[in-house]
């Protein structure tokens, strides 16, 4: 019993923390795990960071980073935390939505790999289901959710898209079909592309790509051909790559120079 109180307590001071920011401005970050209905009444899993300093009556700008997990899980909060202290950056919301590892029953990959790649999805009804769903809910559930909970911008030069590997080239799907969304895209080491059927973007677009030089994608030149393909359709294309493989810890790191580049404190 008092075990159960003690959380109970625990998670009183936590809401207590998070709903404060409606009224004042906030003295350390917040990360909230959030759950956010689909259309279809099922439930997904997110999270938000607030950062320090938010204020409830100031507009900020917003990163939306699908597979998300890996800001609670790799100490992106507290590199994130130590950039706003230290005034490397203005402070930022990052709104998390999480990917799901499962396997899908009677096939050989995880949901994520079909919720993200949209080329998975012109092989099997079952697949391109998954993905629409997917894309349905990044567009008409999360970022709707997120921008009803806290006090971010609403244009397309305010939100930014970060995903890596399959969340990166859910990215670039996305920046395709719905340009009007958002104006700048961070896609690292994107794997499974497949850019063929798209025309001319009808927005300015932005898009910083990074990618391994020892990563092995089957294709020798397949990171420069899709930045061709990208500024092909218009696309402007800042492109780099790292002395690393498919790795995390460069993700993290260019992640990091990439809030430093976007959002330096004025």
């Amino acid at each position: 019993m008092k075990s159960f109180f003690s959380r109970f307590i625990m998670f009183l001071m936590a809401s207590s923390l998070f709903l404060s920011c409606n009224d004042k401005v906030l003295t350390e970050s917040v990360f909230e795990e959030l759950e956010i209905k689909d259309k279809d009444g099922g439930v997904r899993k997110g999270g938000l960071y607030l950062p320090l300093g938010y204020d409830s009556r100031q507009e900020y700008p917003v990163v939306y980073m699908a597979d998300g997990l890996v800001f609670k899980d790799n100490s992106y909060r507290s590199m994130v935390d130590s950039l706003i202290e230290t005034g490397s950056i203005r402070p930022v919301v990052i709104a998390c939505s999480y990917e799901n590892k499962k396997q899908i029953p009677g096939f050989t990959i995880a949901y994520r790999n079909a919720e993200y790649i949209e080329a998975l999805s012109k092989s099997d009804p079952v697949l391109k289901a998954l993905f629409e769903s997917h894309m349905d809910f990044f567009i008409n559930s999360f970022i709707p959710y997120i921008e009803n909970r806290c006090n971010v911008g609403s244009g397309r030069d305010d939100r930014v898209f970060y995903g890596t590997s399959n969340s990166a080239d859910f990215g670039l799907t996305l920046s395709m079909r719905h340009p009007e969304l958002m104006g700048e895209y961070w896609c690292f080491s994107p794997v499974f592309s497949d850019l063929d059927g798209f025309g001319m973007l009808g927005e300015e677009t932005e898009y910083r790509i990074c990618w391994g030089r020892k990563e092995e994608v089957g294709q020798e030149d397949y990171f420069p051909a899709l930045v061709k393909s990208i500024r092909k359709r218009g696309g402007y294309v800042k492109e780099w790559s790292f002395d690393g493989g498919h790795d995390r810890e460069w993700w993290k790191h260019w992640f990091a120079e990439e809030l430093k580049r976007r959002f330096p404190l004025e």
